[in-house]
């Protein structure tokens, strides 16, 4: 059997996950998942998805351990036979450009909208925060910049901010994320607030609608629209990538601040599919 260690982060977890069954797919094995913690928020969604999770203790210090790496090697017939344990990121997308059509059948189905409303995923949260990436972050003119490459109705906004209105200080210091920024790790709060801020302004024109959901309905929702921009979010890109959009914005750069570690999601050549910086 498979097994792939989930770290946190939904959209992490899909790359994890489907570069595990992909391989579980190949060898004829089946796959399962571990929680990277007891309670992981993710679970129910990923769960509801069809995924498997795997409670039994086991060792898996003898098993054939698969990462970025040597993924692709173990597309081989001498591993038909042995139990792997996949552990990585996986955010590499030559592993799944050829198999789109595959994946999206592993997932359940949701209708198309029939409209040209367009749906932006804006990653904020603990991306608020950070430094090492805080002062290269696209600017609400470069987000308006690639808004206007869509022809769009009504806009829709994905995020994990829990509304889409003016924040204070001590609102943004009581909000609570999957992630917490360490103070050294932190901007100025003042800083992050005025960032928020200045979109809310700036969208008020399109007059945009936003909705609470779990990640899981956030994923779905996104793979509803024939319009979609993201950033450098891993739920985002899943979800453009699963759904039938004809036109898609991913962010150029992707997270430039990694450096030489930076991804290549942003560069995978799909009809319809434009970056934006």
């Amino acid at each position: 059997m498979i097994t792939v260690q989930l770290t946190n982060g939904f959209g992490n977890n899909l790359f994890q996950y489907n570069a595990a069954r992909l391989l579980a797919d190949h060898l004829g094995q089946e796959v399962t998942a571990i929680q990277p913690w007891p309670d992981y928020y993710a679970t129910p969604c990923l769960q509801s998805l069809g995924i498997s999770f795997d409670s039994r203790p086991r060792d898996h210090h003898h098993w054939a351990r698969v990462d970025e790496k040597n993924y692709a090697e173990t597309f081989d017939k001498k591993y038909e036979n042995k139990n792997i344990f996949l552990n990585g990121y996986f955010e590499d997308y030559t592993f799944y450009e050829e198999h789109l059509s595959k994946i999206k059948q592993w997932y359940p189905p949701v209708k198309k909208r029939s409209n040209r409303d367009l749906v932006i995923h804006f990653r904020a949260g603990d991306r608020l925060f950070y430094k090492n990436e805080f002062y290269i972050k696209p600017s609400v003119d470069d987000y308006k910049k690639a808004i206007e490459k869509f022809d769009f109705e009504q806009m829709h906004i994905v995020t994990d901010m829990p509304k889409w209105d003016y924040i204070t200080e001590k609102e943004l210091k009581e909000m609570r994320f999957h992630h917490t920024a360490t103070q050294s790790q932190s901007v100025p709060i003042s800083e992050s607030v005025d960032y928020f801020n200045s979109f809310v302004a700036a969208f008020a024109i399109y007059n945009p609608s936003m909705e609470n959901r779990s990640v899981g309905g956030d994923f779905n929702f996104i793979r509803t629209f024939d319009n979609i921009l993201f950033q450098h979010g891993t739920l985002g890109w899943w979800g453009a990538a699963l759904s039938d959009a004809s036109s898609v914005g991913v962010y150029g750069p992707w997270r430039s601040f990694k450096g030489d570690s930076n991804r290549n999601l942003s560069k995978i050549p799909l009809e319809g599919w434009f970056q934006w910086e």
